[in-house]
């Protein structure tokens, strides 16, 4: 090898070092402003509960909440997931400032159309929901859910402000406003709730509430103002990261015109995914407060999905984007090995700690109000259901981000198709059987499928990118979680969660369990990506200098490459 070829390999790991620990950094930063969103995500689900319990009135406000957030994925939402990134990457490094503001100007049109029509159709829609409740209580819910949707409304427009802002402070890799922003809903979620009990002490019946104005009104427009508040934060954001946002209503601008080519499969994922939601939610709303149990399951089924996996692919999509724009496919082979190995290592172990202390943490954090002992029991075994699930989810949302960095849209398509397909097919029979828990369960398998295929789908389009890696990864934090899921649940048998404080202390015995256990095992098996993780730490607490405190893979000249 001659002076100058060494030399360039020793330069070309410093950069792929300083990308990766930058990659890791930024991930971290994400992750403390998604653990504290995450946290006032619960305190949001426990008011919920606290107030209104497991009722039918708490299954109506989560089917009616959740509709704008459908519609908003369904008609726009995933047109922005899937191209917003790319685009405004592209439009970053070109500083074409007028592409932005065309995209930005014509997107806040549509979403102001698409939510006027949502009021509209709000009837409509309500039905669709209650097609499986009869009698007088169809009637009741009816009425109540129609008011609160069409309340609720407005937050297709502010989903869409949002969505929008967070991808162009992503693209110019400011990652912290964003990721921060939420904790402002939640805060105004969760001060409406705890003021419920205050304002009347008659119990949240549906007929009590349907026939309050002021209620529905609060919960409504309180709920919806939360969102706008996250939206307005974000302006002030964006000013700080250089955005330069103008009024520019150009319909036939190329940046408008690459957002609607790469729409078309993407509404089809779209409308995948809330025909699959639509028929869990029925399902689900066969069962006293069904919805609310089953949303509340996977709001804590995603804490380490969003906490962990989801800063990973905040931080890596941009440079898979980039590596992808450039036409670098061996450095986007590159990010998605380390993203997919990442990912692995985060979620299994938190997986595993769900499953042995799903009941206790329900206990402690919803039984108390309204919420029931009974109303635990499901939504636990919901949450260890979701739980099976873990891993694949990641790892399915995280390889589709390969295929979108490719501004390839048709690909995801096809294969949420598949997932959704599955989702419904094994939805049905295990709901037959075991209830709410049943479509957790059901989420969990078609996962699972799918996230085998996508990879084997990646691998044709990509070739190799590190298969043998990964698997030894996922063999060694396989057999930690094992221990993980042995160490919580042999501490939730011996210590109980008959009350609030048992269960608390539970819990706590828990979780400092599962530390354990997780950094043993992945000491005593060696796992690779610790060095990865050691690299976030400055040289003197890393405990290694120069080359060996690196990532793992820039000690063998930068990303190990499979060609």
């Amino acid at each position: 090898m001659t002076a100058a070829g060494a030399a360039g390999r020793t330069a070309g790991g410093r950069t792929d070092a300083r990308a990766s620990r930058r990659l890791l950094r930024s991930s971290a930063i994400v992750g403390v402003g998604t653990a504290l969103s995450r946290v006032t995500g619960f305190l949001r689900v426990a008011a919920i509960a606290y107030s209104l319990g497991g009722a039918t009135v708490a299954g109506v406000y989560s089917y009616a909440s959740q509709t704008p957030a459908m519609l908003y994925e369904l008609l726009l939402g995933g047109v922005l997931t899937a191209t917003l990134v790319p685009l405004f990457v592209r439009q970053v490094e070109q500083r074409d400032d007028r592409a932005t503001s065309a995209v930005f100007t014509v997107s806040a049109v549509a979403l102001l159309g698409l939510t006027v029509v949502g009021v509209l159709i709000a009837p409509w829609i309500v039905d669709l929901y209650t097609l499986r409740v009869s009698g007088a209580d169809r009637e009741a819910q009816q009425q109540l859910a129609t008011d609160l949707l069409r309340l609720f409304m407005p937050l297709i427009f502010f989903y869409g402000m949002v969505a929008l802002a967070t991808a162009l402070l992503n693209a110019r890799r400011r990652f912290t406003a964003a990721a921060l922003a939420p904790i402002l809903n939640n805060i105004v979620v969760i001060a409406i709730f705890l003021a419920l009990p205050r304002i009347a002490d008659e119990p949240f019946t549906l007929d009590r509430v349907r026939h309050d104005t002021g209620l529905v009104l609060l919960l409504g427009l309180g709920t919806t103002a939360g969102l706008a508040a996250v939206a307005l934060v974000l302006v002030p954001a964006l000013t700080r990261a250089g955005a330069r946002i103008r009024f520019v209503l150009d319909f036939r601008h190329a940046a408008v015109a690459t957002m609607m080519r790469l729409s078309g499969w993407t509404v089809g994922y779209v409308i995948a995914n809330q025909v699959a939601l639509w028929v869990v939610l029925v399902l689900a709303n066969d069962v006293n407060g069904g919805p609310f149990l089953y949303l509340s399951a996977y709001a804590f089924f995603q804490l380490p999905h969003g906490l962990l996996a989801v800063s990973l692919m905040t931080t890596i999509a941009p440079e898979m984007a980039s590596a992808a724009g450039r036409g670098d496919i061996a450095g986007l082979r590159e990010r998605l090995s380390f993203g997919l190995r990442m990912t692995i290592l985060a979620v299994l172990p938190a997986a595993a700690a769900f499953v042995g202390l799903a009941r206790p943490i329900v206990v402690a954090l919803l039984e108390r109000g309204a919420f029931t002992a009974a109303d635990s029991a499901v939504t636990a075994d919901a949450i260890a259901c979701f739980s099976v699930g873990l891993v694949p989810f990641s790892v399915y949302l995280f390889s589709l981000r390969a295929f979108y960095s490719l501004q390839d849209t048709r690909t995801p398509f096809l294969l949420n198709c598949f997932e959704n397909a599955a989702n419904i097919a094994l939805a049905i029979p295990l709901y037959l059987w075991l209830g709410i828990p049943g479509l957790a369960l059901s989420f969990a398998g078609a996962y699972a499928v799918a996230a085998v295929v996508t990879l084997a789908v990646l691998r044709r389009r990509l070739g190799r990118f590190d298969g043998r890696r990964i698997l030894d990864t996922t063999a060694r934090v396989l057999a930690t979680g094992l221990v993980v899921a042995a160490a919580t649940g042999a501490v939730s048998r011996a210590l109980g969660w008959e009350t609030t404080g048992r269960a608390v202390l539970t819990t706590a015995v828990g979780l400092l369990a599962a530390i354990a256990a997780c950094a043993a095992g992945f000491v005593a098996l060696r796992v690779p990506e610790l060095a990865d993780l050691r690299a976030l730490l400055p040289g003197r607490f890393s405990g290694r200098r120069g080359r060996e405190g690196l990532p793992s893979e820039v000690r063998s000249q930068g990303f190990a490459r499979e060609q």
